[in-house]
């Protein structure tokens, strides 16, 4: 018979405190890159886009645009308010019922008429809208426009953006707040149910 060799175990080599600090310094360099490159495509996403990008844009309510680009049609929500609903009636000073839905429509409608749209993205809504901050000719912020103009409230459950330009609406009751109406979240809400 032969001899019996006895098995060696393996030997473990444990990494020493500078391969352990160099390793946390790869990890945390790794991650740094991945942090960037997610900064990068979300700095690409929200780039401004330029008027000539949008061609054909119309209102099809009071805070949203429908504009073609590069030959297909691009549903754009102005990012921070909500505008009464096209159906949605609210009432003026003497209680009378008047269509604030379509005013907020047309009021938009006039504003996009003044020039070139141009929209700084924010991301997409649910729905898949574009979810932008727009301008059109000398006006800057569509959105600032309408709820200055009494069309468009603060879109509260999102932002604050535009509260103090509400609360200047509010006092001097331009547009819907020249009477009582229901918040168009809340006007929405009541019809589904």
């Amino acid at each position: 018979m032969g001899s019996v060799i006895p098995l060696q175990q393996p030997r473990v080599v444990r990494p020493g405190p500078v391969l352990r600090r160099y390793l946390g310094v790869m990890l945390l360099a790794a991650c740094a890159g991945v942090m960037a490159l997610a900064n990068l495509r979300h700095q690409a996403a929200t780039a401004a886009v330029p008027p000539s990008a949008f061609t054909a844009v119309r209102a099809v309510d009071g805070d949203t645009l429908s504009a073609q680009q590069d030959d297909r049609a691009q549903r754009i929500r102005l990012a921070g308010i909500d505008a009464p609903e096209l159906r949605q009636t609210c009432r003026d000073a003497n209680g009378r019922n008047w269509s604030c839905g379509a005013a907020a429509r047309m009021r938009l409608a006039a504003l996009v008429a003044q020039g070139p749209v141009a929209c700084t993205p924010q991301g997409e809504d649910r729905y898949g809208r574009l979810l932008a901050t727009c301008s059109s000719g000398a006006v800057a912020d569509l959105g600032a426009a309408l709820v200055r103009d009494g069309y468009a409230v603060n879109y509260s459950r999102y932002t604050s953006d535009y509260a103090a330009i509400e609360n200047e609406a509010r006092a001097a009751r331009r547009g819907v707040w020249q009477g009582p109406f229901d918040n168009p979240e809340d006007w929405r809400h009541a019809k589904r149910r």
